[in-house]
């Protein structure tokens, strides 16, 4: 019996895995390739795109997990029912009760990974990329060879050689954002780290553009700060990138507070979805009768209860952040959905 359930269960884990490769990939290609002009305009390089792309294989995997699941149980019970599998298990004295339970450990670890994946994992990427996403647009990363290092609002800084470590070698600094007056920077080294310019041992050149005068100022090191200078401004953290103890607290803008606890009762909600993909697919699939008769009808019937049921709460999820009165509906939406094929599987097991 032991055995049996092993193979079950390594049967569902091995099957989920390659699925949910394959579909993440997918949607990780349709999701970057928004991104594409970054390759061109910002002159990034594969590497760096594919590190960049890559914070947004996360919230595509934790979406998916639960679909793949499904779907994965599915193909391996219904080629139990093909192979007539099904008939000899009843043969053999193994009710449809047994077969649940290596479903339901598949569907409670994939749960756990779920809840700690939108705890954790998710807020952690998406930080990840917004502030990737920020030092490409504004030229603040370091240059992977020698050459202009940094460019906003009339502020260049070029360097002459990189030495690893976001360390530079003979710096020049143009500074043209008064129209009245010019500054240029010479420093033998410094560095571009933190949005912080810091540049050691040197000289400040201002060139007056109306009175045609000049000043040398020599200097042991100089700070500048780029996040002041930079053409667009960083802004605040979004939803998406706070932990769930932040999606609680409150901010000055209403709009952002039901954002966040909507977020918040959504990531909640999202792992819940295993458990009744996994009950829909043994209540549709394990428990249809004992036959050599092929069950594509349940497969179908269990595909586009999946992408009802997906889709209803992603919309009442979207819906919650304009009327918290969704997120009631959610929670009473996603308990019938758990209690209605548990109610009918019993009722049907009583009956055999």
């Amino acid at each position: 019996m032991r055995n049996l359930f092993s193979v079950i269960f390594f049967r569902m884990l091995r099957t989920t895995f390659y699925s949910t490769v394959a579909l993440a990939f997918c949607a990780w290609v349709v999701q970057s390739s928004r991104y594409m002009e970054i390759l061109s305009v910002n002159s990034v390089s594969l590497a760096k795109f594919l590190e960049f792309t890559s914070y947004l294989s996360v919230d595509i995997i934790l979406v998916i997990l639960p679909i793949s699941f499904a779907m994965s149980s599915a193909f391996i019970f219904h080629r139990f029912n093909e192979s007539n599998q099904l008939v000899a298990f009843k043969a053999a004295g193994i009710t449809p009760l047994k077969l649940l339970i290596p479903l339901m450990q598949m569907a409670c670890i994939l749960m756990i990974g779920i809840y700690f994946g939108n705890m954790y994992v998710s807020p952690v990427a998406w930080t990840n990329f917004r502030s990737m996403e920020f030092g490409i647009k504004n030229n603040i990363d370091a240059p992977e060879k020698a050459g202009l290092i940094f460019s906003g609002s009339g502020f260049h800084v070029y360097a002459q050689q990189y030495k690893g470590n976001f360390l530079f070698g003979n710096i020049f600094v143009i500074d043209r954002r008064c129209t009245e007056k010019t500054h240029c920077y010479y420093a033998k080294s410094g560095t571009v780290k933190n949005n912080m310019l810091l540049l050691m041992d040197g000289e400040q050149i201002e060139v007056d553009q109306i009175g045609h005068r000049h000043s040398i100022i020599k200097f042991e090191s100089y700070q500048h700060n780029l996040q002041n200078i930079l053409s667009t401004v960083k802004k605040t953290s979004q939803a998406n990138e706070k932990f769930m103890n932040e999606l609680l607290q409150d901010t000055n803008d209403d709009i952002q507070n039901k954002l966040q606890r909507a977020l918040f009762h959504q990531k909640m909600m999202s792992p819940s979805l295993t458990l009744i993909f996994a009950l829909l697919s043994f209540l549709l699939l394990l428990l249809s009768p004992y036959r050599r008769k092929p069950s594509y009808i349940r497969m179908l019937t269990l595909t586009f209860a999946i992408i009802f049921v997906q889709g209803t709460f992603f919309w009442m999820a979207n819906a919650a952040a304009k009327n918290p009165i969704f997120i009631a509906f959610n929670y009473t939406f996603i308990v019938f959905l758990i209690l209605v094929p548990l109610i009918l599987s019993i009722f049907y097991i009583r009956r055999v």
